[in-house]
């Protein structure tokens, strides 16, 4: 899977988080301030103006202090009966509808089902939740409002800012129902859709033999199942494996009458990696910061060199018997890149070697086939050959001589001339274990829960000053900025750093350069006067527009359905990180909310 930066841990992740968190809520709370007095000194004059935000804002926190829990769920309960009454059980019914007829649309044989099948259901899940809380939050209050049955309530002992919260928790409790039902649908489509087996009859096997011309064995294929067949290999005593397609395995054993082959392993699972950290050699063998650009703008990925002494090398920590007592796990990720097409069918062929991080002592190369679209595994046993001087081999135990204090280096090499490896930092991983894929997806469900909680919060904040139309219209245009927020933190970076191979083609006013003269965005700049002012001016730009975007949220980042999608465990850190972040976005939007209805009460 793609994972561009690595997972903090939440301890150390919370302490800045949190002074940045501070910093522009108070800074968004003076220009909301500053606002607030310059559009009351137009109409009254600047001291009246000071004077009238100023009992606005002690007035606003009275109304906070005095909130009663008591009366928060009798208006969230208000909230439910309302949206009850305006029939939004019936996106249960299109849910329902979109699973009758997905199997229409979703191929079974594509190259990996589960990741199919789960990132559909997903993105399916998240959608209709968050539209629906979307259209009761922005309308709910208006509605009142221009009905006027909104003074039912305000007349009676409820303060505006129980009244926000109130609708706001109404409004989530009806999403988190709907989720939860979605959900489970939902995994239950994706259980069922990707549950299959294949068949394998005795006389589709050919017998496989010793060099003294005994029987050991038998291959063979299995049937044409959902697109796809498997090799089958078969062990003496009748037990074997449907080697992997698509993205997964079966088991086989030999029963009476024939073979029978066990449920598919490998689509929908939870692995927990170990992973390590990524440099490279260049096509000489010397120590390179990157690898090789083959012309992609993403440069996620680097790549190394087949036919040379190019390598790509992770060195892993944490290693030890304990907890690998039968061997490593080796799991990994390789992409090609081919400057001339040959047999697409037979994969690119390299090597992996293990190599002591301290003395330098390697193992024997271990020959691996890259192909596109698959986690290829390599299990490293115990015992393995080294290297020796003179050329020999002599098997050792890989703890003794190879682990040094928990580390080791593991060597990829591509083997054919002509053709490309392309790896990442993630792309290789020790497994350590595997966690409950149901367990996973319920996690990969509570990042759509907490995306369906901050645009509940934040449409019922846009409906306590706007029109119902305008307040959804409001929310869309913050949750499509928040979008690009990564994107804007990545260019600002890049622009205050120099390294422009973090976004290429510099800031807006570089950008509009580019485009007139129709320059590539690969190309640096010739360190000219005119280039450097362009940069200086883009830098002051680029420094507001950096501060704006930390107060937009990003939905797609609070998102961990790729994890579930690509088969890994979602970690716990940052799952922390993302409730920590929805949390400060509900207050911040409930207390501007509770604001602007107390601003509007006071005016009327």
């Amino acid at each position: 899977m793609v994972l561009e930066e690595e997972i903090p841990r939440f301890a150390a992740w919370i302490g800045p988080a949190l002074v940045r968190y501070l910093f522009a809520g108070g800074l968004a709370a003076v220009c909301a301030a500053g606002a607030a007095w310059l559009t009351q000194a137009i109409a009254h004059g600047p001291l009246a103006a000071g004077d009238r935000v100023y009992r606005g804002i002690l007035a606003g926190l009275a109304d906070l202090a005095g909130t009663s829990p008591r009366r928060v769920w009798a208006l969230a309960r208000l909230a439910v009966q309302e949206s009850l009454r305006r029939n939004v059980l019936v996106v249960l019914g299109v849910f329902g509808l979109i699973l009758l007829f997905a199997g229409w649309f979703l191929d079974p044989a594509s190259v990996d089902p589960g990741k199919l099948y789960i990132g559909f259901i997903l993105a399916a899940t998240n959608f209709l939740v968050c539209a629906v809380v979307l259209l009761l939050s922005v309308f709910s209050l208006p509605a009142d409002i221009k009905s006027r049955t909104i003074q039912t309530v305000t007349t009676k002992p409820v303060r505006t800012g129980e009244i926000v919260l109130g609708r706001i928790l109404g409004f989530a409790l009806v999403g988190t129902v709907l989720l939860a039902i979605m959900g489970a649908a939902g995994w239950a489509f994706v259980v069922r859709s990707v549950s299959h087996t294949h068949g394998v009859a005795p006389e589709d096997l050919l017998d496989t033999t010793d060099e003294s011309g005994a029987t050991v064995g038998a291959t063979g294929r299995t049937s044409l199942d959902r697109g796809h067949r498997h090799r089958v290999v078969i062990g003496p005593d009748g037990t074997g494996v449907a080697e992997t397609a698509q993205g997964h395995r079966h088991r086989v054993r030999r029963v009476e009458g024939g073979y029978e082959i066990g449920a598919a392993e490998g689509l929908l699972e939870a692995r927990r990696p170990l992973r390590g950290t990524l440099r490279f050699l260049d096509r000489d063998g010397r120590p390179s910061a990157k690898g090789i650009s083959v012309g992609s703008e993403w440069a996620y990925r680097q790549y190394i060199e087949g036919g040379t002494p190019a390598a790509a090398i992770w060195t892993f920590s944490g290693l030890s018997e304990r907890a690998f007592p039968d061997g490593l796990p080796l799991e990994m990720i390789v992409r090609v890149f081919r400057t001339h097409k040959g047999r697409i069918e037979d994969g690119i062929h390299g090597t992996v070697q293990l190599r002591n991080p301290d003395s330098g002592q390697r193992s024997e190369a271990f020959p691996i086939v890259a192909r596109e679209f698959s986690i290829d595994e390599l299990f490293i046993p115990r015992r393995v050959g080294t290297m020796l001087a003179d050329g020999g081999t002599r098997e050792v135990d890989l703890y003794e001589e190879l682990v040094a204090d928990g580390r080791l280096e593991v060597w990829l090499q591509c083997l054919e001339p002509g053709q490309y490896y392309g790896v990442a930092q993630a792309d290789f991983f020790m497994r350590t274990g595997n966690g409950s894929f149901v367990v996973n997806y319920a996690k990969g469900c509570l990042g759509i829960w907490f995306a369906m909680l901050i645009v509940t919060a934040l449409g019922v904040m846009f409906s306590t000053f706007l029109a119902g139309p305008v307040a959804m219209l409001a929310t869309l245009a913050v949750i499509l900025v928040g979008q690009f927020r990564g994107f804007i933190a990545r260019l600002f970076e890049s622009q205050v750093t120099g390294d422009f191979s973090i976004v290429p083609g510099g800031g807006p006013i570089e950008s509009l350069v580019r485009i007139a003269t129709q320059e590539s965005i690969t190309v640096d700049w010739d360190p000219t006067p005119a280039a450097q002012v362009i940069k200086a001016a883009d830098t002051v730009l680029l420094a507001p527009m950096r501060l704006a975007a930390s107060i937009f949220p990003s939905l797609s980042e609070l998102g961990t359905g790729d994890f579930v999608t690509a088969g890994f465990a979602i970690p716990g850190d940052l799952l922390a990180a993302h409730a920590a972040e929805t949390l400060g976005f509900v207050v911040a939007f409930a207390l501007a909310g509770a604001f602007c209805l107390k601003a509007r009460e006071i005016a009327s």
